[in-house]
């Protein structure tokens, strides 16, 4: 016989079960079912910024009725890829450079500074707080046939 002839057979053989049994075997199967663990938004979307907070924020900021977890996505990845740069960036002149372990506000100025994107990124809106300004002598200030690094002493 064929597979089919006696999975045929098998089912004919055996008696319907009633609603009773067919109740009972339900709320068996219920309690063996195993609960899925939850998967957050961020892991579905492979990012490390929270992406149910910030859509939480969108609606709760943003004068529209609804609000598009999507929108929430981007904008996780957009802030996660900004932060990554800058920490790329400000690592990698702190390596070079200062050799240091700690990175501190006046460094993520300095690095930001001098990346032109970035620089024109956050100019006019953002002051990083403790970052101080960045290092400039005029060039009145120099005496004439002095060297660059050093000003003029009064």
């Amino acid at each position: 016989m064929s597979e089919k002839e006696v999975t045929k057979e098998k089912k004919v053989a055996a008696p319907a079960p009633t609603p009773a049994a067919a109740a009972s075997a339900s709320t068996t199967e219920s309690e063996k079912k195993v609960k899925k663990t939850p998967v957050t938004k961020s892991a579905k979307a492979n990012l490390c910024f929270p992406v149910g907070r910030i859509h939480r924020m969108l609606k709760d900021k943003v004068s529209v009725k609804r609000v598009s977890v999507l929108a929430a996505v981007y904008l996780a990845a957009i802030l996660e890829y900004l932060t990554s740069e800058v920490l790329e960036l400000t690592t990698s002149t702190l390596t070079k450079d200062y050799h240091v372990r700690r990175i501190t506000p006046r460094h993520l100025l300095l690095s930001i500074k001098t990346d032109e994107e970035l620089d024109n990124l956050i100019r006019t809106s953002t002051t990083i707080a403790g970052g101080g300004v960045l290092p400039h002598i005029h060039k009145v200030l120099y005496k004439k046939g002095e060297e660059k690094g050093a000003p003029v002493k009064h």
